[in-house]
């Protein structure tokens, strides 16, 4: 069942929040902003910016604290790369040097998000966005004083462009103080344009920047695609203010008259909720309904998270999961081994004593054979608790090492899929195991490893499997034999 997800959205001159479950809105709310408390989406002000967020979940009454965070696309780069057929814990660096140098700009200012579009013939396929530190660290600042915590990030063109209903669209939002447009071309926003509006604009110095930038936008996209171009087939979809202005929008049409629709809600249409002034809260809410839900369609293939590194959740890694567990049961076994080597030397000094003892009454008393045979069996029945106590401490050992030997299993193949364990129980009847898994077909593969390969558990059972927040799976697991 799908879990309640809460998209943020922040632009210079306004914040809006959804609530949704799957594709069903259930909050919203939008708060606008004083003038300047935001410039080109860099917070000025964060305890003011973050007393505005909690006046917002005031109003929407929204409890839920982790969100999903959009900023505006403003002074935000765009490119595509093609780069060797690398691993995966190269790609990172070599995406940074491309970036370096295609887009020749210093990479200390700026966060870096990208997604391996395709691998074909040797070669990857990225796509990159840039981000400056400025305007994120800002926004992160603002959520972290209002109690908030981003889970996920995207920016609004991208968030537009996962709206979409058609693999190839022009996309154009336009709102108080700033415009986008989006060339969408087989699935890939190739041609991103993000406007700051001057306040004192007039109504028709604004459309007529806009329908300039559309057609350079289109030209743009054309001239790298001669084999396949946007004509006059591909619509125009709108969203934002330009929705509710039927001449305006009817005037991007141009002379040979391009298709012109508003953009579709991929969510419930609900009484009260205008869909078109929510349109980046929705792209968010989107970014998770395609990941969990069956059967999905995304006509934009771009969904990366542009969170950075240094804000995302850290996973425990499994060693320190398992080190708590691991030293407890070694400070038990220590402990009644050394009880044991007290126990035994105790023990030993006794019957020392007694046989030294048992030698001083013979010689004194010249006790006869079945005197002897009687004092033999009381001295074999003496060392009767010493042999019973060394058994026992063969089977802790025997214990332990068992013990250890499934340990090293779960963290082996924990490692091997990609699994972060939260937790490790042994009991009497078995071990249980709870963790955390980005996909679905991890937790199934480590669920095979553990019962058909690892030869230790003749029953591994599921005891439970729910969706993460981030989109991955949390998961239970009960081990026996």
């Amino acid at each position: 069942m799908a879990k309640q997800q809460v998209s943020l959205y922040l632009d210079d001159a306004s914040i809006s929040v959804l609530a949704s479950k799957g594709r069903e809105p259930q909050k919203w709310a939008t708060l606008a902003l004083d003038r300047g408390l935001i410039r080109e989406g860099v917070v000025q002000d964060q305890q003011a910016l973050a007393a505005k967020i909690k006046e917002l979940w005031s109003a929407s009454r929204i409890l839920r604290r982790r969100v999903t965070v959009g900023i505006s696309g403003l002074n935000c780069l765009y490119q595509m790369l093609l780069l060797p057929e690398l691993p995966e814990n190269l790609r990172g660096e070599a995406i940074a040097r491309e970036a370096a140098h295609s887009l020749g700009i210093p990479l200390e200012g700026v966060y870096l998000s990208w997604q391996v579009l395709s691998i074909e013939h040797g070669q990857m396929k990225v796509y990159l966005c840039v981000i400056p530190k400025d305007k994120v660290d800002s926004v992160m600042g603002a959520l972290k004083a209002a109690g908030l915590r981003a889970v996920s990030m995207d920016v609004k063109p991208l968030c537009l462009a996962r709206l979409s209903n058609e693999p190839r669209a022009i996309i154009i939002d336009t709102c108080q103080e700033s415009m986008d447009i989006v060339v969408l071309g087989e699935g890939i926003p190739e041609v991103v344009r993000s406007l700051q509006v001057a306040p004192e604009m007039s109504q028709g110095e604004r459309i007529a920047v806009l329908r300039s930038e559309l057609e350079r936008s289109v030209s743009f996209y054309n001239a790298a695609h001669l084999d396949k171009p946007i004509d006059l087939t591909v619509p125009v979809l709108v969203s934002g203010d330009l929705v509710e202005q039927e001449s305006d929008k009817a005037s991007l049409a141009g002379p040979r008259e391009r298709p012109v629709r508003d953009m579709e809600s991929p969510l419930t249409q609900l009484e009260g909720f205008n869909y078109s002034k929510y349109a980046a809260c929705i792209g968010l809410a989107m970014k998770d309904v395609l990941l969990t839900e069956p059967g999905a369609v995304a006509y934009s293939v771009v969904n990366f998270n542009a969170l950075p590194e240094i804000y995302q959740v850290r996973k425990r890694p499994l060693s320190e999961v398992l080190w708590v567990p691991t030293v407890l049961v070694g400070v038990v076994l220590i402990g009644m081994g050394t009880w044991g080597i007290f126990y035994l030397k105790g023990e030993n000094s006794s019957l020392a004593e007694r046989r030294d003892n048992i030698n001083a009454m013979i010689k004194e008393q010249q006790l006869t054979a079945a005197d002897l045979k009687k004092l033999d069996d009381a001295v074999k029945s003496a060392e009767a608790p010493a042999a019973n106590l060394k058994s026992l401490l063969d089977g802790l050992d025997a214990s332990r090492d068992s013990l250890k030997a499934d340990l090293d299993v779960i963290y082996g193949y924990a490692q091997e899929t990609g699994v972060a364990l939260d937790s490790v129980n042994t009991e009497s009847k078995g071990t249980r195991v709870s963790g955390y898994a980005p996909t679905e077909d991890q937790v199934l593969k480590y669920y095979g490893r553990l019962l058909y390969d690892s030869e230790r558990f003749s029953t591994v059972m599921i005891t439970s499997m729910d969706a993460a927040d981030d989109g991955g799976v949390s998961f239970s697991m009960s081990l026996s034999g």
